[in-house]
């Protein structure tokens, strides 16, 4: 980090790590949903003139928006990247908004629940994964770098959390797929986790409850209809996106 780069910080409390960053980053904005957490920032980092206190819910926020105003304002543009410590109640919400912007990015590095963290470094197959991980890994490569115990926060919480850095770069293996029809495939294949991926595809409307269809689309796209969605990886999700677009477009015509 130097001062090439602009940090949105999101949920920066009293500024204790905003102080830090403002002295290695070229910009820093600060996204705080507290007011008297606001004015405090405002104080305390007034002889920053690099540093911007945004008063807002991030879930409201436009991020893009922030990111390009920001890294725009110097005489050239800056690299972006995303500082957090996510409170659990809003942070898959808050990663699927930062995963939807990640073009504009080159990293995020987050405090969030242990849980979490695993989801989102998770392999198929392994427990926690599912449509976050696979979110993560498709727009990402996520790692943990260290775990934070209860001890290290006033009041300590119930939960370990975690540090994760995500560098942005998409899935070489799904990059040419559509992210929309991509994870709508993901959803569908998720949405019934007790069901292998031929029922699960049954009962979506993305394959409009034809069964033929989807048998279909699986010899497409080689994939045995008796997994189920938690044994596949983003290639093979990727490959079933691909069928699927290619199925429906041809009997589709043939219909015509």
């Amino acid at each position: 980090m130097g001062a090439g780069d602009l940090v949105i910080e999101i949920g920066p409390g009293r500024g204790a790590l905003t102080r830090v960053l403002a002295k290695r980053a070229g910009a820093v904005v600060a996204v705080e949903v507290d007011s008297e957490l606001v004015a405090c920032l405002e104080r305390e980092l007034a002889d920053f003139s690099h540093v911007h206190i945004i008063h807002a819910d991030i879930l409201s926020c436009d991020i893009r928006q922030i990111a390009l105003r920001h890294a725009s304002g110097g005489p050239g543009p800056l690299r972006c990247m995303v500082v957090a410590n996510l409170p659990y109640c809003i942070t898959t919400p808050v990663l699927r908004k930062l995963l939807s912007a990640s073009s504009l990015f080159a990293a995020f590095t987050l405090m969030v629940q242990l849980e979490v963290a695993q989801k989102l470094v998770a392999a198929p197959g392994c427990p926690g994964y599912g449509e976050l991980s696979l979110l993560a890994q498709y727009y990402t490569q996520p790692e943990i770098l260290f775990t934070v115990g209860p001890e290290s926060f006033a009041p300590p919480p119930l939960v370990q959390s975690a540090v994760v850095r995500m560098t942005v770069t998409q899935s070489a293996c799904a990059g040419d797929v559509d992210p929309s029809l991509l994870f709508g495939v993901v959803r569908a294949g998720f949405a019934e986790r007790r069901k292998n991926i031929r029922n699960s595809f049954v009962s979506s409307a993305l394959f409009r409850g034809d069964r033929g269809l989807v048998a279909r689309v699986l010899e497409r796209a080689g994939i045995d209809g008796r997994l189920r969605a938690e044994q596949l990886g983003l290639a093979e999700f990727a490959r079933l996106a691909r069928a699927a677009l290619h199925q429906i477009i041809e009997e589709d015509g043939d219909g015509d």
